[in-house]
């Protein structure tokens, strides 16, 4: 608050008389001008009130210029600060709408970016689904190659045992050729032996008749193991339907395989009614020998893949006893450097 003796109108007539001696007044000159009373922090408050109210004066007495000179400079001032505001105007309002289009902008690039991560995102899933299911493909395939490669030997079983009864045939067909030479040589010699051998082939015809049921007994067996395979061939067929496009080389070699069986079981049939006493000599053994070194071929094999993927799984184990060993180490030096660190600060 101003002091009770110095007023506004103290101060303005101090300023009027320095203005009029041609000089500019300040504090100290209004403080000297009035014989050196008052504060500043008094009279400056005035002075400021008095200069706002003397602003051509001010500039006279600061500039040694006319007061309507600096009144017209003061206009020309205002008008170009005007202009200028309008200008600044206009840049702020064509700024403010260039923003209001980045932004609109940069919300679309915001979209399209969520877009295009969403996508991603479902792309990173169809891959994953894709990678599953190509895993899932690897171990059908697989699978069928197993499978397959269990067909092939049975089938190399069948041409080998097709190929040894072709042997035998040609052999017993000579072997009867030289009976029936035989045959008609005694039969004209000798009429008892005619009786003998009436009766050897009564004989004969006994132990064809129990062959032959042993051979239809046996034809049974293979018609039921024949059946097997064609279910076994139907499933193969249903889950090739799925894997066409994958398959297509493995589905072929089934069908020929299939095809082949085929043509097998028809020459056997055919060599079983040409030679009916084929089958009590080799009997059922051979059989269950070719389907028991299938089965233990395919065993040995899936025994191996067990093992590949045990060893595997051992070598992981082994991987995550070394890492937690490690993190157990990086622990136990972490609590050491921590109990270094809480005894330099004096913690418990």
């Amino acid at each position: 608050m101003a002091r009770s003796g110095v007023l506004y109108v103290h101060v303005a007539q101090a300023a009027a008389r320095l203005v009029a001696a041609g000089h500019n007044p300040t504090i100290d000159s209004i403080r000297a001008a009035l014989g050196g009373t008052g504060s500043k922090s008094t009279l400056a408050p005035l002075l400021k009130r008095w200069k706002a109210a003397h602003p051509g004066t001010l500039a006279q007495a600061e500039l040694g210029l006319p007061a309507e000179l600096v009144l017209a400079l003061k206009g020309l001032y205002e008008k170009v600060q005007a202009e200028a505001a309008i200008q600044l105007q206009q840049a702020v309002e064509s700024h403010q709408t260039e923003a209001a289009a980045l932004q609109e902008q940069l919300q679309q690039a915001f979209v399209e970016r969520d877009a295009l991560l969403s996508v991603q995102a479902q792309q990173t899933l169809a891959l994953a689904t894709a990678t599953t299911r190509s895993q899932e493909l690897a171990d059908t395939v697989q699978r069928q190659e197993i499978v397959l490669a269990g067909l092939s030997s049975e089938k190399l079983g069948l041409e080998q045992r097709l190929a040894d009864r072709a042997a035998e045939v040609v052999s017993l067909t000579q072997q009867l050729q030289q009976a029936r030479v035989q045959f008609e040589h005694y039969q004209a010699s000798v009429a008892q032996q005619r009786s003998d051998e009436r009766q050897a082939a009564e004989q004969r015809q006994q132990r064809l008749e129990h062959e032959l049921a042993a051979l239809r007994q046996h034809l049974l067996a293979q018609q039921t193991h024949l059946g097997e395979l064609q279910a076994r061939e139907q499933r193969l067929v249903q889950d090739h339907d799925l894997l066409k496009d994958t398959l297509r080389t493995t589905q072929e070699a089934f069908t020929q395989s299939r095809s082949a069986l085929e043509q097998v079981a028809l020459q056997f049939a055919e060599l079983k009614q040409a030679h009916q006493t084929l089958e009590q000599r080799h009997g059922q053994g051979e059989q269950w020998l070719a389907e028991t070194r299938t089965h233990l071929a395919v065993s040995e094999r899936e025994r191996s893949l067990l093992a590949e993927r045990l060893t595997r799984a051992e070598s992981q184990l082994t991987a995550l006893a070394t890492e937690k060993q490690r993190l157990l180490q990086e622990k136990a030096v972490l609590s050491s450097q921590l109990a270094e660190f809480r005894a330099e600060r004096g913690q418990p």
